[in-house]
């Protein structure tokens, strides 16, 4: 299976991730609007090409998904399914080399509480069991220790320092690359050698 063939659906005993509807429209408007949640973010995420919430979920699927550009999943507490906590992106799947980068940018009321944590990790779940991925990478700005932290605590591996990347900022901005690359799996080797 590979990563456009269907959209995910994760879920845990704590948080979702799942496709983003019009009842999340209010909630994406205010998430948006927050800078502090772009403070360590490219300004040009998908949430805020429209100025209506609703046209940019109306619209999210066809121009992300279907385009194979990317997927964008809300994230919700199961106890409260209504309530929008943030986003969990794949993003720069690359079919042929068998790799993704992954992302979550969350409510700053939902910042050090775990949620990011069991995000990033039922993506990476996914991404091994569902569409065998061989390789994740994360793009951190060098200033964001938190998500730095949280990349080695989910076993990624500082691979490249002090890049400089476009993030649609005034010039450049430094980011560091960590990668995850999950081990090869025999029955997967074998299989391909049939």
């Amino acid at each position: 299976m590979y990563l456009f063939d269907e959209m995910p659906y994760l879920k845990n005993e704590v948080i979702e991730l799942r496709q983003m509807t019009k009842e999340d429209a209010k909630q994406l408007e205010d998430f948006c609007r927050d800078r502090s949640v772009y403070t360590y973010l490219p300004t040009f995420l998908y949430e805020q090409k429209y100025q209506d919430p609703l046209l940019a979920i109306d619209h999210m699927r066809e121009e992300c998904f279907d385009t194979g550009e990317s997927i964008l999943l809300g994230i919700y507490p199961v106890n409260d399914p209504g309530r929008f906590m943030g986003i969990a992106e794949f993003y720069d799947y690359d079919r042929r080399k068998n790799k993704v980068s992954i992302g979550c940018r969350l409510a700053k009321e939902y910042w050090y509480q775990g949620i990011a944590y069991q995000a990033i990790w039922m993506m990476m779940e996914y991404l091994e069991q569902k569409i065998r991925i061989r390789t994740v990478t994360l793009h951190i700005m060098t200033h964001n220790k938190a998500s730095q932290k949280l990349a080695l605590k989910l076993g990624f591996e500082k691979r490249y320092e002090n890049i400089w990347e476009d993030w649609g900022r005034e010039g450049p901005v430094l980011v560091d690359k960590y990668v995850f690359q999950f081990k090869e799996n025999p029955k997967m080797d074998i299989e391909k050698s049939v």
